[in-house]
């Protein structure tokens, strides 16, 4: 039964709003298939979270990035699917059969057939293919059971700056796997949005029923990430993972021409923000028993390198990166764990506020799709906070 909107106590300028979707227990990793801009559609880049997501399909390549986690490298293609809906019939005993058989057969077939093409003989090279696909068969199990563990129940993870971009996508992969998910954002109307929008997108794809909640405030102020952890901890009792994901690059630019008012923007929400976010996250995972688990986004200029055009931009994901390795150090010995996560350049429209013709089409080379970004890293965040690992730093490499 649905639960009426619930209006969580704050202090200080941001009211939080709250929509909470019914509960459900004990749901299996459902990915949803996000969508793939259609064709003609503008591409627009950004270091973070300020895409705009829809629903739909995926591709190959978002499939495969979610890792040994079902659905897995054979489950992704087209004629695994089409097994697998024959399986379904009068043969469903024989399902699940389809990924080891492709893992062998695969790989024999690809390195028979090219050695015909080649005019050898193939008998030897499907044979080394088989070999060389059950080792990776057995490779795969034993990281799909020690390495890439799963929770052993829901998670319940907060995802500031979840409105939109990488910040929806990541709530989104959550919600496919039964996770609860409290996302925020500076708008009460862009929270209300997304909330609506991610329960009906997770609906449609026939995943478990979404269990989310929007809260309006500015990730910057104290009073609103207090209100913050109220709202989850009244909404689901504790938290285990916490995601600062909010972020604004700014213009493309160099530092004289930018304006005193984004700088300022780009140094409190991403520094200022993920300070202070972290500090509240920090505070509440001390006082629940069983700890809990930060993870904090780098972004150009964390690893020291130069960031022309993004400078203020690149000192903060530098602040950014120096800022977790000192908590670590302090946090060390206590059940919270700090990590880092690296979604590379992501598809918006604000990286590219200013950028030249040039520039646009270097960017949509090298960036990509939030729904991409949040496939690769949504199992992995689970499975950070599954073997209750710290320090671990996650890289997304475009």
């Amino acid at each position: 039964m649905q639960r009426n909107a619930v209006n969580a106590q704050a202090t200080g300028r941001n009211k939080p709003s709250l929509t909470l979707i019914p509960k459900q227990r004990n749901v299996p990793y459902r990915p949803l298939l996000p969508a793939k801009p259609r064709h003609g559609e503008p591409l627009r880049a950004s270091d973070n979270n300020d895409a705009p997501t829809k629903p739909g399909r995926s591709s190959l390549k978002t499939q495969l990035l979610r890792g040994p986690l079902p659905p897995d490298l054979f489950h992704a293609h087209p004629k695994i699917r089409q097994l697998q809906h024959i399986l379904r019939g009068k043969h469903a005993q024989l399902r699940g059969l389809e990924g080891p058989l492709g893992t062998v057969v695969v790989p024999a077939y690809i390195w028979g057939a090219v050695s015909t093409l080649l005019g050898l003989h193939s008998a030897l090279p499907a044979l080394t293919g088989a070999a060389m696909g059950g080792l990776f068969a057995l490779l795969h199990r034993f990281c799909d059971r020690h390495m890439w563990a799963a929770p052993p129940a829901p998670l319940t993870v907060v995802v500031t700056g979840g409105s939109r971009g990488l910040g929806k996508a990541l709530a989104r992969e959550f919600l496919a796997g039964g996770d609860r998910v409290l996302l925020t954002s500076r708008g009460a109307a862009a929270v209300e949005a997304a909330v609506a929008e991610l329960r009906e997108e997770v609906e449609a794809a026939g995943g478990p029923a979404a269990q989310v909640v929007g809260v309006a405030a500015d990730v910057s102020d104290p009073a609103g990430l207090a209100a913050v952890e109220a709202a989850a901890v009244e909404a689901f009792g504790t938290v285990d993972a916490w995601v600062n994901n909010a972020g604004y690059s700014g213009s493309f630019q160099g530092m004289l021409e930018q304006q005193e008012e984004q700088i300022e923007q780009v140094v409190r929400t991403n520094l200022l923000g993920t300070l202070l976010g972290t500090r509240q996250a920090v505070r509440l995972f001390r006082r629940q028993p069983g700890g809990g688990h930060v993870f904090n986004m780098d972004g150009a200029g964390a690893d020291g390198l130069p960031t022309p055009n993004y400078a203020a931009y690149g000192a903060t994901k530098a602040g950014i990166a120096q800022l977790t390795r000192s908590l670590q150090r302090e946090l060390s010995g206590t059940r919270v764990r700090l990590h880092m996560l690296s979604p590379g350049m992501i598809l918006t429209d604000l990286l590219l506020e200013g950028a030249t013709t040039a520039n646009k089409q270097a960017f949509n080379i090298l960036c990509e799709h939030p729904e991409t970004v949040a496939a690769f890293l949504v199992p992995r965040i689970r499975a950070a906070v599954a073997r209750d690992a710290a320090g671990t730093y996650t890289r997304f490499l475009t």
